[in-house]
Formats: structure tokens, C-alpha cells, sequence
């Protein structure tokens, strides 16, 4: 799953925190949850591989004038994954307060830059098939009220595919050869 997400339109400043939050549906292993990368702004936080939580502070003081902090993982009993990705002040190491620096700064004509979070996660080995799993997100930026997001819903195929093959005799062929008929279904 991929949420995606940008600085509310009329935006006149930066974000220096956004929160994402998804509750994860009951047909699916809340064990199996794996973050992917991230991405805010123009910065891409890649996540190292076959990770349930990850916390990172990135210097990005050089490009950026701030560093991204970065704190990401799902809580087992809750079934809610959260990410907190914050632009810190490097000389307070607070959480930035500058209109024009942070995470998501309008562009020079106004537009909201985005990003991304991403994640994966396997069904449960007793979901059905035809169970209904549905994803939906809440992204908060700085102290706004949050953007929830559209559901995003896939019926689940959890029986393997089955094949049968029935083989008959045609006899033999005019060379004297076997020949046979099959029948595929799958």
C-alpha cells in the first residue's frame, strides 16, 4: 500500500510535522507489516528492508537547513500503523517553526509539494476467500484537523488456483503411434 499525501492546497507555509496513521484491517497479519520507503518533499527516506518500525534522524542541514526526523511503525495490539516524520531545528532540536523551511513548502507559484508512505503487509492464513479488506488513511499536518483519505477496498482470492487434467486414449495413429486426448480445466 502506498499513501500519498501533500500540504493542503492554499497552503502559505511549510509543514513541519505530518502525521499518518492507518488502522489495519482485521483480515490481514498485523506480524507481516513491513514499512517501504518514504518520501516528503523532495526528499526520499529509503527504509531498510524487512522492517515493522524504523526511527531515523537524517542531516539534511546542508540542502535543507533542517534535519527530517523520521519515526515509523505499527502497534500489534492497537492494529494501527503511525509515521511521524518532523523537520527538527538544528539548533534547538525542536520541531521547526518556519514558514518558508519544513517538510512540505509551497513551490514559487504556490502549489503544495508532496510525499509518500509506503508499506506492505500478507493476509491472515485464515482470511477467506471473498473477505472484504479495506485501507484507509488520516494525515495530520502540523496541529490541522486531519485529511482522511479515500477507502481503498480488494476482495481476497485466498484459495490456490486448482487444474484438472483428464487424459483419454485415441488409439493409435495411422504410423502406428499412441494418441491421446486432454482435457484442461483451470
Amino acid at each position: 500500500y502506498t499513501v500519498r499525501f501533500a500540504n493542503p492546497s492554499g497552503a502559505d507555509s511549510a509543514a513541519s510535522q505530518v502525521r499518518i496513521s492507518t488502522l489495519l484491517d482485521g483480515d490481514l497479519s498485523v506480524r507481516s507489516f513491513r514499512l517501504g520507503d518514504i518520501k516528503v518533499g523532495g526528499v526520499t527516506i529509503h527504509v531498510p528492508q524487512d522492517r515493522a518500525s524504523f526511527k531515523g534522524d537524517f542531516d539534511l542541514r546542508n540542502s535543507l537547513g533542517f534535519i527530517v526526523r523520521v519515526s515509523a511503525g505499527v502497534d500489534p495490539d492497537s492494529r494501527v500503523a503511525t509515521w511521524l516524520l518532523q523537520a527538527i531545528d538544528p539548533d534547538t532540536g525542536e520541531v521547526l517553526r518556519d514558514p518558508v523551511r519544513g517538510l512540505l513548502p509551497p513551490d514559487a507559484n504556490g502549489k503544495a509539494s508532496g510525499g509518500f508512505a509506503s508499506y506492505t503487509l500478507r493476509a491472515l492464513d485464515t482470511a477467506t476467500t471473498g473477505a472484504n479488506i479495506t485501507a484507509a488513511a488520516r494525515v495530520f499536518f502540523d496541529a490541522t484537523p486531519p485529511i482522511v483519505s479515500a477507502a481503498v477496498s480488494h476482495t481476497l482470492d485466498a484459495a490456490p488456483p486448482v487444474t484438472t487434467l483428464t487424459v483419454a486414449s485415441n488409439g493409435n495413429n495411422a504410423a502406428g503411434q499412441p494418441t491421446y486426448k486432454l482435457n484442461w480445466k483451470a
